[in-house]
């Protein structure tokens, strides 16, 4: 993708359950209530983050707006749309998704081992069961 002046940086790979309740706890300060914090960050012992497959990416050319909304309006967040699913990745909280999660453009996880698969074979079950009933 250098090529295509893409430049695609990891932010944040794997968490330890310890570093994500850090996260999780300063959300729940932030919005109030756990189940508004777990809307934008899981809690401790279920992040995406804590199987190693997961990781939070941002446009290197704009570092001011990592882990921000702005990512999806970045050539790198075309690029990844575009090209992700050919290097075994796919983005894990869409728009509306299933899992009730918050929108997460910069959260993509990789699914391209039969390991990784299996890891999040229940949040894709429901995600595929749902686009189906949608195209019908």
């Amino acid at each position: 993708s250098r090529t295509e002046r893409i430049w695609i940086i990891p932010v944040s790979g794997f968490r330890s359950v310890a570093q994500q309740e850090k996260l999780y706890k300063a959300q729940i300060q932030r919005r109030g209530s756990e189940a508004s914090a777990a809307k934008v960050s899981a809690p401790p012992g279920y992040s995406e983050h804590h199987t190693g497959y997961a990781v939070d990416l941002a446009d290197g050319n704009y570092p001011k707006e990592d882990i921000s909304f702005k990512f999806a309006e970045s050539e790198a967040f075309r690029w990844l749309k575009l090209h992700a699913q050919e290097f075994g990745f796919e983005m894990s909280f869409p728009e509306n998704n299933q899992q009730g999660v918050s929108y997460e453009p910069w959260h993509w996880r990789f699914i391209g081992s039969p390991q990784a698969e299996t890891v999040f074979q229940q949040a894709r079950e429901i995600s595929n069961h749902v686009d189906k009933q949608d195209k019908n």
